[in-house]
């Protein structure tokens, strides 16, 4: 909506809706042997509309996921399809970059230090990273169209305010926990729970190459 005023000038006037209220709790993340990681480190949290008024988000602003010491930095990046993600490679030697993941499926091709290859991310989900030339590199994308999604890096649990009246999945995910969901109801005010994921898989998802094959061991790893 516009309004036009003294001046003459139009400004955009956002809508503010006239239930919104919160949602907020504790997660904890559980280890096999029962005990509980002292950090939510890699933990997604998303708060995805069933029944909501929440307009799907445009593209975020181009985001950034370097590789250096032969590792994916940041591990765990949230943006929104039609963003541009840039992978710049800040080490020594040549990198690639790719994903087998349907509808965000790309190859940057091996590159060069200092060459920063761009692509678009068009689709919503999760898009698993991984380099060609380096088995143990891996990252991971969260493509998502709601505007309420959180890395929880240095926080104990989830909080997403200024949520519209109605009812959301909340999907919480870690990479060697997988994904988990909970049918959450907002009103207006604060909704609150608790949550909880499970370690059950290797921290390295085992992969294959870009060419559906197993990786060979580099001659030299020092140089490569």
């Amino acid at each position: 909506m516009f309004r036009t005023p003294a001046h003459g000038l139009p400004v955009l006037a956002l809508t503010v809706p006239l239930l919104a209220g919160s949602v907020q709790g504790p997660v904890r993340l559980r280890e096999k042997d029962g005990r509980f990681r002292a950090s939510l480190k890699d933990c997604v949290a998303i708060l995805e509309p069933i029944e909501a008024p929440v307009p799907a988000a445009g593209p975020s602003k181009p985001l950034v996921i370097r590789t250096v010491g032969k590792e994916f930095h940041p591990r765990v990046s949230i943006a929104t399809p039609g963003t541009d993600v840039t992978f710049p490679n800040l080490d020594h030697i040549l990198h690639n970059v790719f994903s087998v993941t349907q509808g965000n499926r790309f190859d940057t091709g091996q590159y060069r230090p200092g060459d920063a290859p761009r692509v678009k991310v068009a689709n919503p989900g999760l898009v698993k990273l991984y380099c060609n030339v380096h088995h143990q590199m891996n990252a991971f994308l969260w493509v998502v169209s709601t505007p309420f999604a959180q890395v929880l890096d240095g926080r104990s649990g989830v909080r997403f305010d200024r949520v519209p009246a109605g009812t959301y999945r909340l999907r919480l995910w870690h990479p060697e926990a997988g994904d988990r969901t909970w049918t959450v109801a907002v009103g207006d005010g604060p909704t609150q729970g608790a949550w909880e994921l499970e370690v059950s898989l290797p921290a390295l998802e085992p992969h294959k190459n870009k060419f559906g094959r197993d990786y060979a061991p580099p001659a030299d790893d020092r140089n490569y």
